[in-house]
This record gives structure tokens, C-alpha cells and sequence, in this order.
């Protein structure tokens, strides 16, 4: 009789456990997790309102055979937020779990399985299952034939980084309508670490003209990305042709626009545009960035043989108090800042046209701001050089001041290259194709204007091989002042530029 009145007290007892166990009052919550090859990041947020726990919190993981590879006592709540293991086996399934010490026992509070990302290749077929390369941001994906998004709802797979491969192998992703825009905008939206390589992109359209998509806050936009975050990043052998964007920005912060990436800070080589038109009005006072190309282009991003005809038109029609303004506008680059890297930029042209209109609508009750505009036919301001590049389109800016503009300063800079260049690095071989191409300033007479068929304004120390192949052309206020201009006229360009590329680019112009 004692022997089971024992059996049947330790039966309650390890019942009441039990069941303490499973009603803890204690959670650990997994937030933010992001999976690679082989790592996981995750954050943990620890629900303890009873201030049940009374020692140690310990991260630990576990292989599929219940093996610990990891182990770690937390002693502060930060080291749970973005907590990285990495060295994992790509094949393996794991469990993480979170143990606390509450009263003498330690328990699992929380836990989480998963498998690290898949390192095989897949093959992309459909556009389902392009969109479904959500699920796998470092995937090795192979497109294996065209693929057309018409009647499809398309959204980006990457609003986080994408740091995979994405292989084309020539092939062409076409007709994608943008219903919005987000903070990274574009087919690949935000890629980190990753290439994309042999793919054509046609009829790509992000915004009408007769409906323009609109954001109120800081964003990137381009037709492949808005932005490539990493110096790792790679976008290699792409076309871009007949696509748009039409987008207006009431940021207060910034939007950077190009017709391939909004922001590079990794290596765009052998890409094109064909047939693109990148229109941007603003409404506010964020910094626009603007290029047929390339937005803003960081401080050790490469950009090298690049064909464009981008068309590039900004519009500033604001209403501004007591606020500083900068618009970069340029038909490849709008702000060029590549400059940790020798070479950084070379082997690139374009020929389509830059076409500005603003207005400040400075109010009646301002009494201070500063206004610059910098626009040029490669960049609109640039603190590093360019090798072998041409500019063989027009340039257009308007500018009509308003009543209340007396106590503002308003600084603008116009090139057919650049619009400022702030670099003591040697620009080499670069000039603008003037037969048939102009460039036409109109701005009211409280505008500092500085304008040049080649730099609005140059800085720099080291001479520049720079200049004008064909007819000049500087018209402003309706006044023809290319005679006064003093850029250096080429009669022949024959062994002018440094690269086979480039002497094969030009020739092939009609």
C-alpha cells in the first residue's frame, strides 16, 4: 500500500511540473529572421512581466540528432537583437532554443527549426516563380526562357537584400507594371551582395505620365534596382529597353532615381539603355539625385561600358520656407562620388537628353534658403573623373523666379559634361557631341549661373583632356554665348579615346 501511494505522489508531482512548465508566464518571441547558406540572424525578445526568471539565459543550438554546435550566456537584451550564427551546414536542419533559469531549473522559454537557404541552382520558368525567389534571397537562380508579366500583379522579391545569383543567360523579362513604388523600387528592388548578369529587360514601366506613382518618404528607384548596397554587388551584360519611370517625390528627405539603379555601391559593367525615359517631379526639399544611368553613385562603386539613350527630365515645382534645396541632375550619373577607386568610371556615353524646370515657389513669409541645381550631360556634380565618355544629347533648364525670392541664394551650375567638377583627378578623353545638340539655359536674373559646354564649374587643379566635337552651341536667356565659352573645339576625334570600346562605340553612332 505505501509502495503505491509513493508511485502515485511521484506520478503528481512530475504531472504538476509538467505543468508548470508548459504555463511558464515566461516567452521568448524570434523576430527579423534572416536566413543564408549558411548562417541565420534573428532577434529575441524575452516576455517576462512576472520577473519569473532568476538566472542565466542561455542561446543554444541544436543539429536534427539533438547534437548542441552552439552555445552562449546572454547577459544583456542587446546582445539578442540581429544575434548571427554562421559556419552552419547547408544540408541540416537545426532548432534554436532559448533557455532561462527560472527558480533552480533551466527551461526552454522558446525555440525555433529551420534549414539554412538551398545552394542548388534553380530554374526560373514562370513568373510565379520568379516572384517566389522571396523565399530564397540567396538563391542561384538560372532563368530559362523569356518571361512576359503581362495581366500579372507584379511585386519585387526583394524588399530585403537579395545576395544570390541571378543568371539571364540572354534571355528577356518584359512587360512588368509598377502599381507603386516602395523604398527600394525596381524589378530586383534591393540587392546586397548579389549578381544579376545576362538579362534583357523590356517594357519595364514604373509610373505613367498621366499617372505618376508618388512617395511621401526617402527612397531609391531604378528599371533592376533602387538599390545595390554592397561593393560586392555585381550587374553585368544588361539591357534595359522601352521602359519608364515616371515617379514624384514629396520627400523631405531624398530620392534617388537611375534608369538602371537608384543607388551603386557595388560594379555595373556592359549595360545599356535603350529607348528609356526617366521623368522625376519633386515637390519638396529632399535631395534629388538623378541620372539616366545611375542616381547617386558611392564612393568605391565602378561603372564602365555603358551605351545609353535615356532621356533624363526634373521638374521642382515646391513651396519652400527657410529650406536648402540641392537637385543633381546628369544624363548618366547624377551625383558621381566613386572616388576611392582608381578608374571607377570609364568606357560610357549617352545620347539622350537633360531637361530641368524648376520653380521654388519660395513663400511670401520666407526670409532665408539656399537653392543649387547642378546639372550636366554625364553628371551633374562630380567629385571623381571619367575615362573615355562622350555627351551626345541637348541640355534644357528653366528657371522662373517668383516675388518672394530677394532673400534667397540661388546657385546654379550647367555643363555639357558636368555641371561641377570638384576632383584633382585628370578627366581623359571625355567630350560633347555638339552637331545638332544644344544646350539652352533660361533663368531669371537673381540666379548665380555658372554654364560651359563642358563643366558649369571646375575646381580642380590637374588639366583636363575635355571639350567639343561639331558645332557649339551655349544659349542663355536667348543670347548665344558659345563664342565666349572657352572649351577646347576638336576638329577630329581619330585615336581620341584610350579604349577599343569606346573608338567602336563612337564609330558606330549614325
Amino acid at each position: 500500500m505505501k509502495k503505491m501511494i509513493g508511485i502515485l505522489f511521484a506520478v503528481l508531482t512530475v504531472f504538476l511540473l509538467s505543468s508548470c512548465k508548459e504555463d511558464l508566464g515566461v516567452t521568448a518571441e524570434f523576430s527579423n529572421i534572416e536566413l543564408g547558406l549558411t548562417s541565420i540572424t534573428f532577434t529575441v525578445e524575452i516576455d517576462d512581466p512576472d520577473a519569473k526568471i532568476t538566472g542565466a539565459v542561455t542561446v543554444k543550438l541544436h543539429k536534427a540528432d539533438g547534437t548542441v554546435v552552439h552555445t552562449k550566456d546572454i547577459t544583456s537584451d542587446t546582445e539578442l537583437v540581429d544575434y548571427n550564427v554562421s559556419s552552419l551546414i547547408n544540408s541540416e536542419t537545426y532548432t534554436i532554443k532559448i533557455y532561462a533559469t527560472i527558480g533552480r531549473e533551466s527551461v526552454v522559454i522558446g525555440e525555433h527549426q529551420f534549414k539554412p537557404l538551398s545552394a542548388a541552382t534553380i530554374h526560373i520558368t514562370t513568373p510565379e516563380e520568379f516572384m517566389d525567389m522571396k523565399n530564397n534571397r540567396a538563391g542561384n537562380y538560372v532563368l530559362d526562357n523569356d518571361l512576359d508579366f503581362t495581366g500579372k500583379t507584379f511585386a519585387t522579391p526583394f524588399t530585403a537584400a537579395f545576395s544570390g545569383t541571378f543568371d539571364g543567360q540572354g534571355f528577356t523579362i518584359s512587360n512588368i507594371t509598377f502599381t507603386s513604388v516602395i523604398t527600394y523600387t525596381g524589378v530586383f528592388g534591393y540587392v546586397s551582395s548579389g549578381t544579376i548578369k545576362n538579362v534583357n529587360f523590356d517594357q519595364i514601366t514604373i509610373g505613367t505620365s498621366a499617372a505618376p506613382l508618388s512617395m511621401t518618404t526617402s527612397s531609391r528607384t531604378g528599371i533592376i534596382a533602387g538599390y545595390v548596397s554592397s561593393t560586392s554587388a555585381k550587374i553585368e551584360n544588361v539591357t534595359v529597353s522601352n521602359s519608364s519611370i515616371n515617379y514624384s517625390s514629396s520627400s523631405t528627405v531624398q530620392a534617388f532615381v537611375g534608369g538602371l539603379v537608384g543607388e551603386l555601391k557595388g560594379e555595373m559593367t556592359d549595360v545599356e539603355l535603350d529607348n528609356v525615359d526617366v521623368t522625376v517631379k519633386a515637390t519638396s526639399y529632399g535631395r534629388i539625385r538623378v541620372g539616366g544611368a545611375v542616381g547617386l553613385l558611392t564612393e568605391e562603386a565602378k561603372l564602365k561600358r555603358v551605351k545609353s539613350d535615356a532621356d533624363v527630365n526634373v521638374t521642382l515645382d515646391a513651396a519652400l520656407r527657410n529650406r536648402d534645396v540641392q537637385l543633381n541632375i546628369g544624363g548618366l550619373i547624377g551625383y558621381h562620388n566613386a572616388r576611392n577607386i582608381n578608374k571607377s568610371v570609364e568606357d560610357l556615353y549617352t545620347t539622350g537628353s537633360v531637361n530641368v524646370n524648376v520653380t521654388f515657389g519660395t513663400t511670401s513669409d520666407a526670409t532665408s534658403g539656399n537653392y543649387s541645381v547642378y546639372a550636366g550631360g554625364i553628371a551633374g556634380i562630380a567629385y571623381s573623373n571619367v575615362i573615355n565618355a562622350f555627351f551626345g544629347g541637348s541640355i534644357d533648364l528653366t528657371h522662373v523666379k517668383n516675388n518672394n525670392e530677394a532673400s534667397v541664394n540661388k546657385n546654379f551650375y550647367v555643363g555639357g559634361l558636368m555641371g561641377f567638377y570638384g576632383s584633382n583627378k585628370a578627366i581623359v578623353s571625355a567630350v560633347r557631341l555638339g552637331d545638332g545638340n544644344e544646350i539652352n539655359v533660361n533663368v531669371s536674373d537673381d540666379v548665380t549661373l555658372r554654364a560651359s559646354q563642358v563643366f558649369g564649374q571646375n575646381i580642380s587643379v590637374s588639366t583636363q583632356q575635355v571639350g567639343i566635337f561639331g558645332t557649339a552651341h551655349l544659349m542663355i536667356n536667348m543670347i548665344d554665348e558659345s563664342a565666349t565659352d572657352t572649351a577646347t573645339v576638336y576638329t577630329t576625334l581619330e585615336n581620341y579615346f584610350t579604349s577599343d570600346w569606346m573608338n567602336a562605340a563612337f564609330a558606330a553612332l549614325p
